[in-house]
């Protein structure tokens, strides 16, 4: 099992000096990745926010041993020929660390207030698979031309290729029929976000059905529990429920029915057990307390030992 911390470049701590701190710790603390958010606006509509590319691209040079991933790109804010190129030029200045997370986009706030189309769930499915081809192709061939239903690209030759062999890992966010699709035909990985155990297993089972079907190994999948910025671990059961109470109110379900991971040590490590039977390889979560370091390190010396 490996770990990933998430950074949310929307969050009331992002500011570059508490998302640099926070990296360089979770690398002491031995942590396996860092994950950056793509939002322009916050989901509650606070308008301040860093740009995700930059932020990890600073990151590349400040964190040299973790690998780092986008969780998730909006895949509606970049032409896939840029995206090819920003990604084959991070993976060459990090020495081959980057996870190209990627999914079709939900927040229709941002797209509206700064100008991007906002269009129906399945023109927006039709774009990403349209994209994943195309960074694909970029990537792994010397000239490259397509002319599909949203982008049109001729004779282009993209260099330097990716320092990875045969690309970057493409992990696939959202949990709709049609993104399960896509995971199975073109993913390299599966990032929900906050499923239960049983939907994690049930989603990893129609994947890999699916794989089959599409000429692909299952056995190939990677899985990762999203955790969006939910994880709250304490030592005690009275902090937990303390620190809890803001997601509890919130969400309006008690904490034994929440897809976040709240708990003592020991409670977390039995859950993590539990998405580790129904297929995760990795957990990538953010820090409920954050820009707090507290909550990432009992989590590095009492969790993470257990599954190293």
């Amino acid at each position: 099992m490996q770990f990933g911390v998430v950074l949310h470049v929307s969050a009331t701590y992002a500011h570059w000096n508490d998302l640099l701190t926070i990296a360089k710790e979770a690398e002491r603390l031995g942590y396996d990745s860092v994950w950056v958010s793509d939002h322009l606006i916050s989901p509650s509509g606070r308008p301040h926010a860093l740009e995700a590319w930059t932020v990890l691209s600073a990151l590349a040079s400040s964190v040299p041993r973790v690998r780092l991933g986008t969780y998730v790109l909006c895949n509606q804010f970049r032409h896939p020929s840029m995206l090819a190129k920003m990604a084959s030029t991070l993976d060459n200045i990090c020495g081959g660390r980057l996870e190209l997370g990627i999914g079709a986009g939900w927040l229709r706030k941002e797209h509206v207030v700064f100008g991007f189309d906002w269009d129906e769930h399945s023109v927006r499915i039709e774009r990403l698979r349209e994209t994943l081809e195309i960074v694909r192709k970029l990537w792994t061939r010397d000239c490259v031309s397509h002319v599909g239903t949203h982008f049109r690209i001729k004779n282009a030759t993209l260099e330097p290729k990716p320092i990875q062999k045969p690309h970057p890992p493409f992990w696939i966010g959202g949990s709709s029929d049609k993104i399960m699709r896509i995971v199975a035909e073109l993913g390299d990985g599966w990032i929900p976000t906050l499923p239960t155990p049983r939907q994690l297993a049930a989603g990893v089972s129609t994947i890999k059905e699916e794989m089959k079907e599409a000429g692909r190994n299952p056995a190939r999948l990677q899985v990762a529990y999203g955790g969006g910025g939910c994880l709250i671990v304490a030592r005690d059961a009275d902090t937990v429920e303390r620190m809890a109470e803001p997601l509890v109110r919130s969400s309006g379900k008690p904490v034994e029915e929440s897809a976040c991971l709240i708990g003592t040590p020991v409670q977390c490590i039995q859950r993590i057990e539990q998405y580790q039977k129904a297929g995760a390889q990795m957990i990538v979560a953010g820090f409920h307390d954050f820009p707090s370091l507290e909550g990432m390190r009992l989590f590095a010396e009492a969790v993470i030992p257990s599954f190293k």
